[in-house]
């Protein structure tokens, strides 16, 4: 299992990326909104020629007609929200009807500046090394780094950090490079190949998106690092915390289809922040 999760750390955590499935959703529309919109709302706004209210929602026949007028959405909204509308004199609207046209509204809404709105194009944004660094700590919990970044100034000395004792000490040491080789020993995974180096930006920083774009010899040199993470000597049950949760096969067995399933729609759900697809977890 080792051997095959190798192929798949570095794409796991190279790219942070989320798309938008707008979609219009006019049988909601027409079962919903125009028949609630009809019995309490057009007496007023808009059912005569006469329109009390400052909107003829008599003209809103199809999601179409909402999109194109996000103010109007906007104030639909608020007026639900604040049970401002249907006033005190009018048939009273059920909460779950109410709350019902609000998602309704804020989705519709939603997708109306989304599809309004015109991005620049964007390079493909990735961690920078010294995230791609703490992911892989805090998603296998290492009690020891990866690699030894040599750029890295500041260090904990002493062994002062110890946040499961909630307190922190009135006076801490760190270690620094300009302090001497002595103060970079650290507990680190033997035999992991060198982690490649981010450009820096003009101003100093190597966070920015055009900075951190991917060309294919990128991808080659993240991908020799992740398995030479995995495959260290190292990395191994006395400095993988979810050793035993994630890779440990019962003894004398080899973890079936369903288990590895499960172990990795738990590891992925940390890794991207959100449950994984059925796609995404099939690919992994």
């Amino acid at each position: 299992m080792i051997a095959r999760f190798a192929r798949s750390l570095s794409l796991l955590f190279l790219v942070i990326s989320g798309t938008v499935n707008a979609t219009e959703n006019e049988p909601t529309f027409q079962t919903l909104v125009r028949p609630t919109l009809a019995q309490h709302c057009v007496k007023c706004h808009g059912k005569t020629d006469r329109v009390e209210g400052k909107a003829n929602l008599f003209e809103i026949k199809q999601v179409a007609d909402l999109k194109r007028n996000p103010e109007l959405l906007q104030s639909l909204i608020d007026a639900l929200e604040y049970e401002a509308m249907p006033p005190e004199d009018e048939p009273v609207l059920d909460s779950k009807t109410r709350g019902a046209l609000v998602l309704y509204f804020k989705h519709t809404l939603n997708e109306t500046v989304i599809q309004a709105k015109k991005y620049p194009q964007t390079p493909l944004r990735r961690m920078n090394r010294f995230q791609y660094s703490n992911a892989v700590e805090d998603l296998f919990q290492l009690n020891r780094v990866v690699f030894t970044l040599p750029e890295k100034m500041a260090r904990e000395h002493g062994n002062y950090f110890q946040p499961a004792t909630g307190k922190m000490p009135d006076v801490v040491q760190v270690g620094s490079r300009p302090l001497g080789k002595s103060q970079l020993i650290e507990k680190r995974l033997a035999g992991v190949a060198p982690f490649p180096q981010d450009l820096r930006a003009e101003h100093g920083y190597d966070n920015q998106g055009d900075h951190l774009s991917l060309s294919p010899l990128l991808l080659e040199a993240f991908m020799t690092l992740s398995r030479s993470i995995v495959e260290s000597p190292d990395f191994g049950p006395q400095s993988v915390g979810i050793w035993k949760e994630f890779f440990l096969s019962p003894a004398g067995t080899q973890a079936s289809e369903s288990v590895v399933r499960e172990r990795l729609h738990q590891f992925l759900t940390r890794a991207f922040r959100r449950p994984p697809t059925d796609e995404r977890l099939a690919r992994y």
